[in-house]
């Protein structure tokens, strides 16, 4: 790998194989770029930068007038220095257009994203406070910590984190099903806490999914290394493609390999994907998703399982009647309620 030491925040949106890092595309150019990261601090936060800039980049997909992204482009481009009109512009110079060209689309539509909440909580002795997202059901969100980490909400999901986060620590505690890209930081560990589980990184992508009311935890490993500890102090380490299992009514965890692990985070980009999930469990994801209330009047139905994929834009009655196919069951949608008989 060539020297980047010099490389400024352009340069990296125009290099292919940062590209295809950041979007987790090419296994030899992740594995170039984690050991760059790793050894390189001096320029590493610039590229930091950079990688969350071609993250937000990629993952939207809104479209926007082109006059609108046009006058977005000339105020980068002409706080950035990047016009040379006495030159032809290279190839390379070219890519970085095309590519500022989209991120003028990104900083408008980030502009645009959902509120934040914050609330503060007052002690004796100090005020401490907090940041808080809230994701209600039905909707799924993403968010860019003080840190540069990115990370994407599922419905009726809660995050939230002190106003040092970044500083002199990097926790956040959440409550529902989040999928992290962790900005490597070697000196601060970030550590996610669940109502029973602590899960620390350095730099990585993963999975969580932890609400309070249901029955399986777990958390799966994209890339990088993860250590997991429950409230008995048993620890857990997670490699690529591995998924830690917790089932609490019975208090048994386990880890095993996960041959799509891109299934458990597949919700990032409005998917929903089911492989032998139990009816009850089913109901309850698509509770979050399309803000119902499922009455499970026949209760034979429970643990009927199914294997199918869907999309967040699917109806709710599509999806019930495809089921109800195979698994045999009548069902009624009054109103935001849906009657399993």
């Amino acid at each position: 790998m060539r020297d980047f030491a010099t490389y400024k925040f352009e340069d990296f949106l125009a290099e292919d194989a940062f590209i295809n890092y950041c979007r987790g595309l090419v296994p030899g150019d992740i594995e170039k770029w984690e050991d760059w990261f790793a050894t390189n601090p001096d320029n590493k936060e610039i590229a930091d930068e950079a990688r969350i800039f071609i993250l937000h980049l990629f993952q939207e997909s809104k479209s926007l007038p082109d006059k609108l992204i046009d006058a977005e482009w000339n105020r980068l481009s002409n706080n950035l220095e990047l016009y040379n009109e006495t030159a032809p512009p290279s190839g390379k110079f070219k890519s970085r257009i095309k590519v500022w060209h989209y991120a003028a689309t990104i900083a408008i539509l980030i502009s645009l994203l959902g509120v934040i909440f914050s609330y503060s909580v007052f002690k004796q002795h100090a005020v401490i406070t907090m940041n808080e997202i809230v994701v209600p059901k039905g909707q799924i969100r993403n968010i860019l910590l003080p840190d540069g980490t990115l990370v994407f909400l599922n419905a009726d999901t809660r995050l939230s984190y002190s106003d040092n986060f970044g500083k002199k620590n990097r926790e956040v505690s959440l409550d529902g099903e989040a999928y992290f890209v962790v900005t490597y930081n070697s000196d601060i560990p970030f550590i996610v806490h669940t109502c029973e589980n602590k899960i620390e990184v350095l730099g990585t992508a993963f999975n969580v999914k932890a609400y309070p009311d249901g029955n399986i935890h777990q958390t799966s490993l994209e890339r990088g290394k993860i250590m997991i500890s429950d409230l008995h102090e048993e620890s857990y380490y997670l490699n690529p493609n591995q998924t830690y299992l917790l089932i609490r009514d019975i208090n048994s965890s386990k880890v095993f390999r996960t041959e799509k692990v891109e299934d458990h985070f597949s919700w990032t980009e409005g998917k929903i994907i089911l492989r032998n999930h139990r009816f009850i469990d089913i109901a309850k994801d698509l509770e979050r998703s399309h803000n119902v209330i499922f009455d499970i009047q026949n209760k034979h139905i429970i643990n009927s399982r199914y294997t199918g994929e869907f999309t967040r834009e699917d109806d709710i009655g599509k999806i019930l009647k495809i089921i109800s196919l195979t698994s045999h069951f009548k069902f009624e949608v009054a109103r935001d309620t849906v009657i399993i008989k």
